[in-house]
């Protein structure tokens, strides 16, 4: 591969996939899996351990019927005091993209990002995101069905504690006839967090035969915080299922009192209750045991 330098490493090294440099747009790289490649192995995307301000673009490109699993990694040696990233992603007809982001940078990050996806024809894309990292983020995330049963599945599990402020705004959008998909947003905050859940289906006029689903779901661990969750339905066409449903738990005297009853101390408390309300989001990820034991390690 053409050497250049890049804000990340990428692992394992391969001749199975393609990372190039778009030289006509500043910070921008792209990584394109070939047509027909059954990538075996996970790709992690390391972001490099940084004090300076951060500004890329990245473009991942399935080409038809190939599948991979790629894992976007920003870990607490990013320290920048600013981020601004966007990525786009391309699931060319009968292809499968497992997307996980991992973010537990510095608490001085102030992340701003912008992701999207375009799904082809009997395509699937899955995003994963564990948010437990950085200051503040801004994350606007919009998955597009283009062709004709397309799949795209989208789960964000994010805690926000310390006056860490979390906004997510998340769009599936249903173009292409007979496509189907979930948003799942989980979010546990405590201390003086701050956590806005913004989800919305859209199922355009040329969307017939789409379902989609969205449901968020809040554990409030604190009377300090500051959580919101607004889910949304927008639907322009007939013959569609669609539907949501939000909630918010808030942890009350009572259970901390039945914990009390068992010898189990407040902290300990909250440690349990994070545990079982993310213990199904570990299921998605515990094929991978290095990427299982990082988000246990962020919990």
């Amino acid at each position: 591969m053409t050497k250049f330098t890049i804000p990340f490493t990428i692992e394992p090294t391969s001749d199975e996939y393609v990372l190039s440099k778009n030289y006509e747009e500043e910070n921008s790289f792209k990584l394109t899996v070939p047509k027909n490649t059954q990538l075996i192995s996970p790709i992690t995307l390391k972001i490099k351990a940084t004090a300076e301000d951060l500004n890329f673009k990245l473009r991942i490109e399935l080409e038809e019927g190939s599948s991979a699993v790629i894992i976007e990694d920003w870990s607490s040696d990013v320290k920048s005091e600013l981020v601004n990233f966007e990525s786009h992603i391309e699931c060319q007809a009968n292809s499968h993209l497992k997307y996980v982001i991992l973010n537990s940078a510095s608490s001085k990050t102030h992340v701003t990002e912008k992701r999207n996806s375009e799904v082809h024809n009997d395509a699937i894309c899955e995003i994963v995101s564990y948010y437990f990292g950085s200051k503040k983020v801004s994350s606007t995330l919009q998955q597009k069905t283009v062709g004709t049963g397309a799949e795209v599945n989208t789960n964000l599990v994010t805690r926000s504690e310390n006056e860490q402020d979390m906004h997510f705004d998340y769009e599936h959008l249903f173009v292409g006839k007979n496509g189907n998909g979930e948003i799942g947003m989980k979010a546990v905050a405590q201390d003086k967090g701050m956590v806005n859940l913004d989800g919305m289906v859209n199922i355009a006029q040329t969307g017939g035969g789409s379902a989609g689903y969205l449901q968020q779901e809040t554990l409030n661990l604190s009377p300090n915080t500051i959580v919101k969750a607004t889910p949304g339905l927008k639907i322009d066409t007939n013959d569609v299922k669609a539907g949501h449903g939000s909630s918010i738990r808030n942890l009350n005297e009572e259970d901390l009192y039945y914990f009390a009853a068992r010898g189990i101390k407040p902290d300990a408390a909250k440690q349990l209750m994070i545990s079982g309300f993310l213990g199904a989001e570990l299921e998605k990820i515990q094929e991978w045991e290095g990427v299982l034991e990082r988000v246990r390690g962020m919990i």
